[in-house]
């Protein structure tokens, strides 16, 4: 799995990095994410940097980059995850439009905590509490799909 920034950044906000090691085994990001996320003071910094200390989040660089305008992050996650015919996790609209432009697969991060949640490992009561969790700080859900989640979620 290769992970841009942000759902990096929100799952370690919330204290849930976690999940991408159980879920994944490992995440792969680029020298770009890796400088946005490891920012110090910002929130999560501690918990990403130790999943780098401890491997299960590693960097890789695409050979080539494909320039798309959105930002070095998501150009060079989207360009890795294109050369390695790998799945992408990426929360930005912009980037999940040209992910599906460029046919990469994509998850978000409300994905990884449904997905957890389907393989018990949290229950549907907790995956709602990560859900609000996001948001109050401050992961945008359309108020249509946090309906679709919450619905999904404690159906």
């Amino acid at each position: 799995m290769i992970s841009n920034s942000t759902p990096l950044i929100c799952l370690a906000k919330i204290g849930q990095l976690q999940l991408l090691k159980t879920l994944f085994g490992d995440v792969t990001v680029t020298d770009a994410v890796k400088d946005e996320v490891l920012v110090e003071g910002k929130p999560g910094h501690s918990l990403i940097a130790d999943a780098f200390s401890e491997g299960w989040i590693r960097v890789s660089n695409p050979k080539q980059m494909v320039w798309l305008g959105l930002g070095k992050g998501e150009d060079s996650a989207l360009s890795l995850a294109k050369e390695k015919n790998d799945n992408l996790l990426i929360d930005d609209a912009a980037a999940i439009t040209a992910a599906r432009a460029l046919g990469i697969g994509f998850l978000r991060t409300t994905t990884v905590i449904f997905m957890a949640a389907e393989q018990k490992i949290i229950n549907k009561k907790q995956a709602v509490e990560l859900i609000r969790q996001l948001v109050k700080a401050s992961y945008y859900i359309s108020p249509r799909f946090l309906a679709e989640i919450l619905t999904k979620l404690t159906s």
